[in-house]
């Protein structure tokens, strides 16, 4: 039986908020540790603000769907909203964190709200009046305001209207002067209850707090702007002043409708919250010392055990391929690996793309410190790199000032693909060395990400990257690359060729099978050949982490395609592609999702592994994937996920796995190392 075309596909934006709902969910399991949960309640908001940014404002006001997109969207906000506000925040109180209300202040207390508004916030403060007759003012972007509604004694009942804005200058959490625990009070609170002193000779009537969330896309002509950063750094501006796409509010409902109609929002998009707003604050807790009881205990990414056992790294990479899992084991071993060509006075240069670096960067460092030496060091930075965009400015001018060639990529294109090549003179000639991966090269984001990179000197897939940093930074065509493939040339239809080569090899004494994992599955054409592989008899097997269009299970189309979603304590976001072929077997990395953008406006890489001890540890990870029975989704044909629970067979968690594995290896690298030292007794003649 023919599914129609509009069952198909899952609706993108609304699976987005079914992921959400997953990560929201491990903010309401009660065996996580309390500050676990807190963490997973700001990620959640954080999420929200992207969506909101990213999503809803590419849709158009006339978009079919669009206002129950919002009202679910809503109502994830108000089931966050509901378990923070009558379960975590009692459960914090009664562990020590308290958040002290106005009417709550002690004698000491006061005397210091007092004395911190008066020294260090009301010099901050503006109040801007909301007249009738102006204009409204611009509102920045996701910053809180206080709203105020004024009476004038002895002027009948007129009302005035002002705002002021939060500064972002100051800390949210204030803390406070306290016996036990830990006290504070929010910033917006001190506000509120010092705030007469901001209008001498008025009497405020209400008040209320709220923030705007804007559009996020930035309009450039990349074409024709010789100036990129000059350019990209004015629309940055410029993007401070994009559609309003949300509204929040948390005040009576008279100034709720003073605002919507001085600011022109209209109604669906005016979201009540109930008493907190932006938990991305509160959840820093999680990251801060102290309360040690009530966060899960900190992982430590272990060694890297061909490395720590290597005295010479080139040497070790002209023997073997090197596979680093992150973050069980540590992205130290790049790091070791970059300042080993930064210092090598046999390397001769060093190329590089960067997409997000963070905040304080070691790349930027040893990079920094490799042109310095007087290496060729050319890096391809991707300022586009969605609310990284200034902070991949300034990595560019410190990469130029210190004699780096600095490049931003294809127009029209972001260079998303995650490669270091490094080339080196040796005595027999000159040898390439090679890290690729499925993650930025990002100390922080590798301690908290699941992502894999593979070093290797094979002369193969050097040469194709070294003719991959050709394309993007000069006037070269694509060739035909004997290992990678890339986007926006051809890795979609590689993939597709992919698939389609699994039906042909598809027997029944050895079905096809394809297991894949990602973190979007949205591109209706792979789908559609995932559909057809399946009516074919081949297996399929998907670990989709966030948003999936593919609708799984449905007889007749794809009920030999089964999808889970994995949320737990580490955020996967490796990309890994298998392919059964008649039993010779490939897999591949990639820094790709399986979605239009990835396959039509972004640089990408997919590249193989070859080597069996690896291919066998990839099989093995993603089979991992699928036992988990505890922190595993799957999907149903309905657009429903269920979590995975065990029945018969015991309790499986894979990063819990993965992370005792990590140790076994690295204590079995150390008792290797250990007899490998120990002296040899002599042999007596």
């Amino acid at each position: 039986m023919e599914v129609p075309s509009e069952e198909r596909y899952f609706d993108r934006e609304l699976s987005w908020i079914n992921f959400n709902g997953r990560v929201l969910a491990e903010a309401v399991n009660e065996t996580n540790p309390l500050l676990e949960r807190l963490k997973f309640m700001g990620i959640v908001s954080s999420n929200l603000d992207e969506f909101f940014m990213v999503r809803v404002a590419s849709l158009s006001d006339y978009d079919e769907g669009l206002k129950g997109i919002y009202e679910k969207a809503f109502r994830l906000a108000d089931a966050q909203n509901e378990h923070f506000l009558n379960q975590l925040l009692p459960r914090l109180a009664e562990a020590g964190i308290r958040r002290v209300q106005p009417q709550g202040l002690d004698e000491k207390q006061l005397k210091y709200v007092q004395h911190f508004f008066s020294r260090e916030l009301a010099p901050l403060l503006t109040p801007v009046a909301l007249r009738d007759e102006q204009p409204a003012p611009a509102l920045a972007h996701l910053s809180l305001y206080l709203l105020v509604k004024l009476l004038e004694p002895g002027k009948g009942s007129a009302a005035f209207f002002a705002m002021v804005e939060v500064p972002k200058q100051c800390p949210r959490m204030v803390t406070l002067p306290s016996e036990e625990g830990y006290a504070f009070i929010l910033i917006e609170d001190v506000m509120s209850c010092m705030i007469q002193e901001l209008f001498p000779g008025f009497q405020v009537d209400q008040q209320g707090l709220f923030r705007v969330t804007r559009a996020a896309d930035l309009t450039i002509d990349e074409e024709n702007d010789e100036d990129f950063a000059k350019i990209m750094t004015e629309a940055l501006r410029i993007r401070r002043k994009n559609f309003i796409v949300r509204l929040e509010v948390c005040a009576p409902e008279d100034l709720v409708l003073f605002l919507k109609k001085k600011f022109e929002i209209s109604g669906d998009k005016i979201y009540r919250n109930g008493g907190w707003m932006d938990l991305k604050h509160i959840a820093q807790i999680s990251f801060q010392p102290g309360f040690e009881r009530l966060k899960r205990p900190v992982w430590i990414p272990r060694g890297v055990p061909d490395f720590d056992r290597s005295e010479d790294f080139w040497v070790l990479l002209k023997q073997k391929d090197v596979l680093v899992h992150h973050p069980y084991e540590s992205f130290d071993a790049f790091l070791r690996f970059l300042s080993r060509a930064a210092e090598d006075p046999a390397v001769l240069a060093i190329k590089q793309t960067l997409y997000r670096a963070g905040d304080y960067s070691p790349v930027v460092n040893l990079l920094e410190k490799a042109a310095e030496c007087g290496k060729q060091v050319t890096v391809l930075v991707e300022i586009k790199a969605r609310f990284d965009e200034q902070r991949n400015i300034r990595w560019a001018e410190r990469l130029v000032n210190a004699g780096a060639t600095v490049l931003y990529g294809v127009a029209g294109l972001k260079t998303h693909a995650k490669a270091c090549l490094v080339v080196r003179r040796e005595p027999e000639g000159i040898r390439r060395y090679l890290h690729v991966s499925t993650g930025n090269y990002n100390d922080k984001t590798a301690s908290l990400y699941s992502d894999l990179g593979l070093f290797t000197s094979q002369e193969d897939l050097t040469r194709d990257v070294a003719a991959f940093f050709n394309v993007i930074t000069g006037y070269s065509h694509p060739t035909d690359f004997s290992k990678i493939d890339i986007a926006p040339y051809q890795l979609r239809t590689k993939i597709r060729k992919l698939i389609l080569r699994e039906v042909m090899r598809n027997r029944k004494e050895e079905p096809g099978l394809i297991i894949a994992k990602m973190n979007s599955l949205v591109d209706h054409q792979i789908i559609e050949t995932l559909y057809h592989a399946s009516q074919q008899g081949v297996r399929i097997k998907l670990n989709v982490r966030g948003v999936c269009c593919l609708r799984p299970g449905v007889p007749g189309l794809s009920e030999n395609i089964e999808i889970v979603s994995l949320v737990d304590m580490f955020l996967e976001h490796s990309r890994i592609f298998y392919f059964r072929n008649g039993g010779d077997e490939e897999i591949y990395l990639s820094s790709a999702d399986w979605m239009p953008r990835n396959f039509d406006a972004r640089l990408e890489i997919m590249f193989p592994v070859e080597d069996p001890k690896h291919k066998k540890h990839l099989f093995e990870l993603l089979q991992a994937y699928f036992r988990d029975n505890t922190q595993a989704w799957t999907l149903q044909p309905s657009g429903e996920y269920r979590r995975k629970e065990p029945l018969q067979e015991k309790r499986f968690r894979a990063q819990e796995f993965l992370c005792r594995r990590a140790i076994e290896n690295e204590a079995k690298a150390s008792q290797a190392m250990l007899r490998e030292l120990k002296p040899q007794r002599p042999v007596s003649d």
